[in-house]
């Protein structure tokens, strides 16, 4: 329970860290700006990232770390981050305990999250996936699905049909 803590707050850390490194200047789209989305359905329940009034959308790799998060207006977000990244693949999150790649889906009402981590291969619960299908250096691009699961209420919500494509920060 506490390595499922530890992890969760490393990753809202992670998280944190790259929307506050994003730049709120207009560019001009040369660099791929304007197409990115994160999209998905929770539980049946379409999922879409902001971009509008502002996009809220990001994404980063940095040492081996993939690192993607897209939230909507009313703050909740869809994050996941791939440790060892080496480009276009498949990288799945919660097939063991070892496996340190994880997805999380976190709503700000009620305060909860969702993950998809090594803890989830205990509890029971499916393997998440995330394929990256495309990535050039400026702009990343894939889909996911994961069953995510919360250790506080010990509850499941099911991450279907995403997709995404993120500028590279």
């Amino acid at each position: 329970m506490k390595t499922l803590q530890i992890k969760t707050i490393f990753a809202i850390l992670i998280c944190t860290t790259l929307f506050l490194s994003c730049s709120n200047d207009d560019d001009d789209g040369s660099s791929g700006g304007g197409d990115e989305f994160i999209t998905a359905k929770i539980d049946g329940v379409s999922f879409a990232a902001s971009t509008d009034p502002a996009t809220i959308i990001g994404a980063t790799i940095t040492n081996g770390l993939l690192v993607v998060q897209g939230g909507d207006n009313s703050g909740n977000t869809i994050s996941f981050q791939v440790f060892g990244y080496n480009g276009v693949g498949t990288y799945k999150t919660g097939d063991a305990l070892t496996s340190t790649n994880q997805i999380m889906y976190v709503t700000i009402s009620p305060v909860a999250t969702w993950s998809s981590s090594g803890v989830t291969s205990v509890a029971g619960i499916s393997p998440g996936s995330i394929e990256v299908t495309s990535e050039d250096g400026t702009t990343v691009e894939g889909t996911f699905s994961f069953e995510g699961y919360n250790a506080q209420d010990m509850t499941t919500k099911n991450i279907t049909e995403g997709k995404f494509k993120a500028v590279l920060q």
